[in-house]
């Protein structure tokens, strides 16, 4: 008898300490809704990054002395031009750059293709791997930068 209540309030016990799954249908749990927001800011500056890969360097003085002819007379070609290195520079970081996504690979190329879009809204190639980089953020279940 001693056993059978013993059993019993086991039970009892182990089951109320059981944690409720999440009733939306997906039976995953939400992370806390401040875990996002004491995340530390990701270094994604133009220093931090070329310390992990130096070829980020050339992109970014290419960027650098666009924006100043852009700044100085801006016409048509000067815009070209920065928009150009603004697209060359994300698809470095995008496609080709030895920055992990970690560190800041994808969000450092949608801030440069955001850049981008800023001189050309309709810009396909530019609208398409903005997409492309959200979709990445998206299927890691994180936020996409700049949206947070």
């Amino acid at each position: 008898m001693n056993k059978m209540i013993l059993l019993l309030v086991l039970a009892t016990v182990l089951t109320a300490c059981q944690t409720k799954p999440a009733e939306d249908g997906n039976n995953q749990t939400a992370p806390p809704a401040d875990a996002v927001s004491d995340a530390p800011k990701r270094d994604v500056s133009t220093p931090t990054l070329v310390a992990i890969d130096e070829d980020i360097q050339p992109y970014a003085d290419a960027v650098d002395a666009s924006k100043k002819s852009y700044e100085s007379d801006n016409n048509d070609a000067n815009r070209d031009k920065l928009f150009q290195a603004y697209v060359a520079f994300g698809d470095y970081m995008q496609y080709e750059s030895g920055v992990s996504p970690r560190q800041g690979k994808y969000h450092r190329a949608l801030i440069e293709y955001r850049h981008a879009l800023d001189l050309d809204p309709d810009n396909n190639k530019v609208l398409a791997e903005i997409a492309q980089i959200e979709d990445i953020y998206r299927s890691m279940g994180r936020p996409i930068p700049g949206e947070e």
